[in-house]
């Protein structure tokens, strides 16, 4: 018998599997208003707590990808041998027949993932979209059951355990530091990134080898990976002069990307767009309806969305970059920005944003990290304390006002949302609404 413990998205997904086939479970979560809200939509639930729990009926324990493993809570479910697994292993054991596309990386993963996705659609390959993105991976059981290509987005928390993942194509896009809070070290969390090639033995592989680990990565497994830089390949895909340049499928005539939309904007979306790139021509699919799909994409919420300009000033909500290094390379394509930056800091040291000093006049800090990164910065730039982001909305306009040179008002916390929000797309809706309100007065 299955215990489902957490039961966000992810934990009801597997239970609406279960109600589905007519298996039965136990499942559990920490908050009173999650419960009895899903008790109030199903009477049947049968919620169990862990020390509640019969451990005799019980042989595997599925858990919430926000929840860590090692979770005090559940300690002693695994000294009794109950096997712990992500989503994603179910969601494995019932897509053999599928090929999946599986997308992970520190960054970038969630515009990948949907940019393949819209690339699949406009090849006429219908596919299924989901995982980290936003839609859980047992949703695909309510929609087209027949779609035979999954684009799935994996966090690293969905890859820690599983048994019989097998995609067809793995991209891993990027490692760069993140959840530190949730890992012994750097070193773990890049282990975790790297299953998504173990996984993966007998299909493709794509690697951008821009990174350290990436590169470490790649050398371990050179013959099974399909290389893509920003720097030049003999033997892969690479970016330059704003030319897709293809050493690898020995494409001879480089591929231009002049007519980018918007939502594609910034160094950082090259290796996006190359993967996306990788798996075209994997699938066969024209270059002419890729190149159709960068003009026209659209971007997912809060990452680098222009939600105001005009001829003085423009306010980039980028509230997904929840990390340090999301941050850096949003502010690389910006000058002359006004920088809201905190939260639930991830991890401790902020000092590269000094780096970037010539660019960013001013700094005002939100959240529960401000005293911490105020001390590392304020030596350098201007920085000010802000309670919240009202706060620092109504100090950054008062500064900017009678400035005569075009400003970018940059949201990226590098931070968490949790001290103050439930999430960083409510958190993002906050200063979407709060900018929208400025600008109607």
């Amino acid at each position: 018998m299955k215990y489902i413990y957490g039961l966000n998205k992810s934990g009801q997904s597997i239970i609406k599997y279960l109600n589905l086939i007519k298996e039965n479970y136990y499942c559990w979560d920490n908050n009173e208003r999650t419960r009895n809200k899903l008790m109030k939509l199903d009477r049947n639930i049968n919620l169990v707590k862990p020390e509640n729990i019969n451990l005799k009926s019980i042989n595997e324990l599925f858990v919430t990808p926000g929840v860590a493993l090692n979770n005090n809570n559940l300690n002693f479910l695994k000294h009794n041998n109950i096997k712990f697994y992500r989503d994603l292993e179910l969601y494995s054991r019932i897509t053999k027949d599928k090929k999946i596309i599986a997308i992970t990386g520190t960054n970038g993963k969630s515009t990948t993932t949907k940019l393949i996705s819209d690339v699949l659609k406009k090849g006429k390959i219908k596919n299924f979209k989901g995982g980290n993105i936003g839609i859980p991976l047992l949703d695909f059981t309510k929609k087209n059951n027949e779609i035979k290509h999954h684009v799935i987005e994996l966090s690293s928390f969905q890859l820690e355990s599983f048994n019989v993942f097998k995609p067809f194509i793995s991209v891993l896009l990027n490692i760069v530091p993140d959840h530190l809070d949730r890992y012994k070290n750097y070193e773990d969390y890049a282990f975790q990134k790297e299953k998504i090639i173990i996984s993966n033995k007998n299909n493709y592989n794509i690697v951008c080898i821009d990174y350290k680990k990436n590169l470490e990565i790649y050398n371990r497994y050179k013959k099974k990976i399909i290389p893509i830089s920003k720097d030049f390949l003999k033997y892969g895909i690479y970016f330059k002069d704003d030319y897709i340049v293809d050493n690898y499928f020995k494409i001879k005539k480089n591929i231009k990307l002049s007519s980018l939309s918007l939502s594609l904007f910034g160094t950082f979306n090259i290796e996006n767009i190359m993967s996306a790139y990788v798996v075209s021509r994997i699938l066969n699919i024209r270059t002419k309806d890729f190149i159709d799909v960068l003009a026209k994409f659209k971007g997912l919420p809060h990452r680098l969305e222009n939600i105001y300009k005009n001829k003085k000033l423009q306010v980039i909500n980028n509230s997904k970059a929840t990390n340090l290094y999301a941050t850096l390379n949003a502010i690389l394509n910006y000058e002359n920005i006004y920088l809201i930056l905190g939260g639930s800091g991830k991890e401790k040291n902020f000092r590269k944003i000094l780096n970037y000093h010539n660019k960013i006049i001013k700094i005002y800090l939100i959240g529960e990290s401000t005293e911490l990164i105020f001390q590392q910065l304020k030596n350098k730039i201007v920085c000010e304390k802000c309670e919240n982001l009202e706060t620092a909305t109504t100090k950054f306009f008062f500064d900017i006002k009678r400035k005569k040179v075009f400003n970018t008002v940059l949201f990226s916390p590098a931070c968490t949302s949790f001290d103050q929000f439930k999430n960083f797309e409510e958190r993002g809706n906050v200063f979407k609404k709060i900018i929208r309100k400025h600008f109607n007065e």
